[in-house]
């Protein structure tokens, strides 16, 4: 008997802990995604989200969603305990070399961003955004990685002229943007350093962010 594909939106809800749900701004948004074409699927059949509609530009963004993995979290909090790693989803990919962010519930229950360094290229570790709905204000900017933070003081366009060839370098997601503002009523801030107010590398020896000292302290 025939059954129907799930969605990437619902499989990828489906995924994310129970106590640490997918939320509803973002699934509204993935949805919406998907309902114009931006999911794809690699030659291994996983399945994956990019803010395109056009092959030819999605397949040139690194940036891109992906379905959550436990497994991935268990290799960063190196732990077993689901009261641990139930905290953490990991599901956003930020940069070619590795690097991801996560839906994280902080000790308060409050669900945030946080970014996880590849710390072969990225060694940014820290809360990335303090909400979803900035989450995807950043997204809408237009950089083609997320994973730098000397970038966030630069616009989309600055970067491409920095350091990127014409050709190597996605055109503004205009489609997310269109979300974002038209229908979500959000602004779209120049560079990303308007949402990003502060970031810490995974190599300091102390912080005062959230994430660092909880990722941090599971490995004493």
């Amino acid at each position: 008997m025939f059954c129907k594909e799930m969605s990437f939106t619902d499989e990828m809800a489906s995924e994310f802990p129970e106590r640490n749900p997918l939320p509803g701004v973002l699934r509204e948004a993935l949805h919406f995604m998907e309902e114009h074409g931006c999911v794809r699927t690699r030659r291994d059949g996983v399945r994956y989200m990019t803010l395109y509609p056009k092959p030819e530009h999605s397949d040139l963004a690194r940036t891109g969603f992906f379905i959550p993995d436990p497994a991935d979290t268990a290799r960063w909090t190196k732990s077993d305990d689901p009261e641990v790693n139930d905290r953490l989803a990991i599901f956003l990919r930020t940069g070619s070399d590795g690097s991801w962010a996560g839906l994280w519930r902080d000790n308060n229950g409050q669900q945030r961003i946080v970014h996880l360094g590849s710390g072969s290229g990225s060694v940014m570790l820290c809360v990335l955004t303090e909400n979803i709905e900035d989450l995807l204000r950043l997204l809408a900017i237009g950089y083609d990685e997320h994973c730098w933070p000397d970038q966030f003081e630069l616009t989309p366009d600055e970067v491409r002229e920095d350091e990127y060839d014409d050709d190597d370098y996605p055109p503004p997601p205009q489609l997310f943007q269109h979300y974002v503002k038209d229908i979500l009523g959000l602004s779209i801030p120049a560079r990303g350093s308007e949402v990003v107010v502060k970031t810490v590398s995974m190599d300091e020896s102390e912080s005062d962010d959230d994430f660092w000292n909880w990722l941090t302290r599971l490995y004493d």
